[in-house]
Formats: C-alpha cells, structure tokens, sequence
C-alpha cells in the first residue's frame, strides 16, 4: 500500500459497473452516503448500446456515473433497464446467503472514521456482516480497521479505515496520500479495491498483467479466525488474495480464490438486464492490441471492439470480454 506506482503503464479499474433495482435508492447511497459526484445523467438507447450488452431490441438503460474528480478511476456506473413488454424481468445476482463467490463481488472505500460510519449503517437499518475488525500486521505494515456490509443492489461494502498515522509503515504512507488528495465530503474515497473471485489465480492474473498492463502488489493466503469471521467463512478457510494494481492507487483489483472451500458462482446471473454487480470497466491505450491479447490468451470474448455510449465519455470504441480466471465479464475501452 505504499505511494510506488509498481505498474506506470497498468489500467486500474475505472468503473464498477451495477445494475439497480431502484436507482434513486442507489442514487442516494453513492451520492450522499458515500459522496461522490455525478458526473453523468443519461439515457442509453439504440442498436450499439443494445448489440454491446447482447440486449434485445427495446431495451435501454438510466446511466448515472458518479466518481470524484476528473481522474477516471474507482467510479460507479448505476444502470437502470428498462426492457420492452412481454420480456421476462431481471433476476438479482447475488443472493444474500452468498458471501463470497466466482465473479465480481465486492467494493471496498476508505474511510475517515469507520466506528462512526457503521453506527449510521446500523440506524438506518443496513445488514452488517460484522462489528469493525481491527487487523494487528505487524511494525512494517500497519493497523487497518475494517467492516462489510450489504449495499444496495445486494453488492457487499467493504470500508477500511487507515489507522496507523506512521509514515515508516504501508498503512501509514496510504494514509497520507489519501488525506493529500482528499476525502469526499462524506468522508470517503472513490473505490479503492474490487474483489473478483476466480477459480485460477493464475489465468485472472494473466488477462489483467496482459490485456491490462497491471502488476501483483500483494501475493498470500489469509486465514487467521479472525479475517474469516469477518468474511463469515468457515473457520479454518484458506483464500489465496492477489492485490492487482495499474498507475493509481485507487481502482486496483483483489483477486480471491478459495482453497479448501466450496464457492457459489455468480457468473450466469452476472449480465445485464439483472440486478447487481454486472462488470469490471478499465481504460486501455490501444483497443485492437487488447483485443489480440485477449484471443491470445483464449479469453471468450463477447462483443468485439465497436462504438458504444458510454455516460461521461460520449461514444466511445469498446470491447466486452470474459475473464479466463473467472468467466466474470470486462469491458475494455480505448482511452481517447
């Protein structure tokens, strides 16, 4: 978690991309829970909107991207579809009783004063998974504190609050550079990491160091009761996390595969029109490259680099891609 940039080239993650059951309610919870902006409100119609997510004709979609500032990275897209009559309505991907699964899972923020945040959570009626853990890593490391929660649209929260101030320590050093570049006014950051589980760490870590130019930041097994009482896994479980991350410290990627446990999927219900957490969005320098690397690495590629909209960018050449770790999808855009 230190300030190097271990990947100058790398394309961190620049959007979570969701799909809401009421996004005015999920409106509310980015915007003014966790305080980002919007950066675009838009209606997305038309045969390449359609042709690019494998929609059937009729169907369209409220876009809402809320982020902070212009740097393009840990943003949320919010869709709602709306689907032509006669079509069989959305499924919501995750079902409560699934805390962890192959596909994209989670989102984690930063926080300023996590004990304070979940006490709101908590009044306001949101489903903890748990009272804030604090993590004891060592002089080198550092203490964070964390806690997850369920979001709206079913998409599990995770927030950290940095508490070791020393500078000669990772936590410490994220610290600073987070209270350097700033909280929102509600006190938190853009998404700083996205669980995705995968069923091999070594495929899924090939497509995001090939297509995506990213480097392994952190490479181990957590296990201790303590992380898995968080995580509400069994007690003896063994998950092998890899940190990815590209040129922010904003936007990386964890890759989570269990080892000794079974794991639910979420990869056939993760597609639009449903309700949840549909897609990874990262930018890339050259489209056409990616999309070689991809074949390449026989990644299932859905919908080959087109024009699509995209809310903040106008249209925007893109491509719609499965990971080869997981099944879970990508969407690769040419950052113009």
């Amino acid at each position: 978690m230190s300030e190097e940039i271990i990947a100058p080239d790398g394309s961190p993650m620049r959007a979570a991309v969701i799909g809401c059951r009421d996004i005015e309610k999920s409106l509310a919870f980015y915007r003014d829970r966790i305080g980002l902006s919007v950066l675009d409100d838009e209606l997305l119609d038309g045969p390449a909107f359609r042709s690019f997510w494998n929609l059937n004709g009729g169907a369209s979609a409220r876009a809402i991207l809320l982020g902070q500032g212009d740097e393009g990275v840990g943003q949320v897209l919010l869709l709602d579809f709306h689907l032509p009559q006669g079509s069989a309505g959305p499924v919501e991907i995750r079902d409560r009783s699934i805390v962890r699964a192959y596909g994209c899972f989670n989102l984690n923020f930063y926080t300023a004063d996590i004990h304070r945040d979940f006490e709101g959570l908590k009044k306001d009626g949101y489903v903890l998974w748990s009272d804030p853990v604090q993590h004891f890593f060592g002089d080198d490391v550092g203490d964070p504190i964390e806690g997850i929660f369920e979001g709206p649209d079913r998409v599990p929260i995770n927030l950290v609050e940095l508490a070791t101030r020393d500078p000669a320590t990772r936590v410490g050093q994220m610290r600073a550079y987070v209270e350097r570049r700033g909280y929102t006014d509600a006190g938190f950051t853009p998404i700083v990491t996205s669980s995705h589980g995968v069923d091999s760490s070594e495929r899924a870590m090939a497509f995001y160091e090939q297509v995506l130019n990213m480097k392994p930041l952190i490479d181990e097994v957590l296990g201790t009761p303590e992380s898995n009482r968080l995580l509400n896994l069994p007690e003896d479980a063994k998950t092998r996390v890899v940190f990815m991350q590209g040129n922010h410290m904003f936007g990386k990627v964890v890759l989570s595969q269990p080892l000794n446990y079974e794991c639910e999927s979420l990869i056939e219900r993760a597609k639009p029109p449903n309700i949840g957490y549909l897609a990874q969005a990262f930018a890339v320098s050259d489209l056409d490259e990616a999309a070689g690397n991809c074949s390449a690495m026989k990644a299932e590629i859905l919908s080959k680099p087109q024009a699509v909209p995209w809310p903040g960018s106008g249209s925007v050449s893109a491509m719609l891609v499965r990971n080869p770790g997981s099944g879970a999808l990508q969407v690769l855009m040419e950052d113009k």
